[in-house]
């Protein structure tokens, strides 16, 4: 069988979804491919290397341009992926990991059908509050992640895989496995 060559990790908020892509990405070679965003970043002194942080002027250019893999509007921010990006690296023969909320990944899905594979991550509520609030997260943005909370869940009967992160070893370990078979 062979393997899709597009991973999209997804899921809810506070479920170490981007952690668990890096940790499986790194350990299986894979490239990762950034999206890049309107928004800015949550601690300025320190570049956290998940975005490109660009301009909503650059953003909507490169957009008008059809510069995108998708695009993707989140609580008055742009969020997309440069398909060059994506499509270089998959040129190269390296697969690619994305971290996108469903929409992104519905739209990804769409366009490379079964060469992409959803991954869907998540925890319970009380540990999403737990792991937002330990990183400093404002209280209104907590409460604005877990009242989309069962919204966000449910996008997992969708997806292709879907893990309980508990450990983030053991999580990206049953990950590892899955895609084996």
């Amino acid at each position: 069988m062979s393997h899709p060559s597009i991973f999209i990790f997804t899921g809810t908020s506070g479920s170490g979804r981007k952690t668990i892509a890096r940790k499986v990405g790194d350990e299986l070679s894979w490239t990762a491919v950034r999206s890049c965003t309107t928004r800015a970043p949550r601690n300025p002194a320190q570049s956290d290397g998940d975005y490109h942080y660009v301009s909503r002027e650059q953003f909507d250019h490169w957009d008008n341009d059809g510069l995108f893999a998708q695009t993707a509007d989140i609580d008055g921010n742009r969020y997309g992926v440069l398909r060059r990006e994506l499509e270089d690296a998959l040129a190269r023969g390296q697969s690619v990991y994305l971290v996108l909320n469903r929409a992104g990944a519905d739209a990804i899905m769409k366009h490379y059908g079964d060469r992409a594979v959803r991954i869907f991550i998540y925890v319970d509520k009380t540990t999403m509050r737990e792991r937002l609030e330990s990183k400093g997260t404002s209280y209104e943005v907590v409460e604005h992640y877990l009242d989309h909370y069962s919204e966000e869940v449910t996008y997992r009967s969708k997806c292709e895989h879907v893990f309980e992160n508990v450990n983030v070893a053991r999580t990206a370990e049953l990950i590892r496995a899955a895609l084996a078979r």
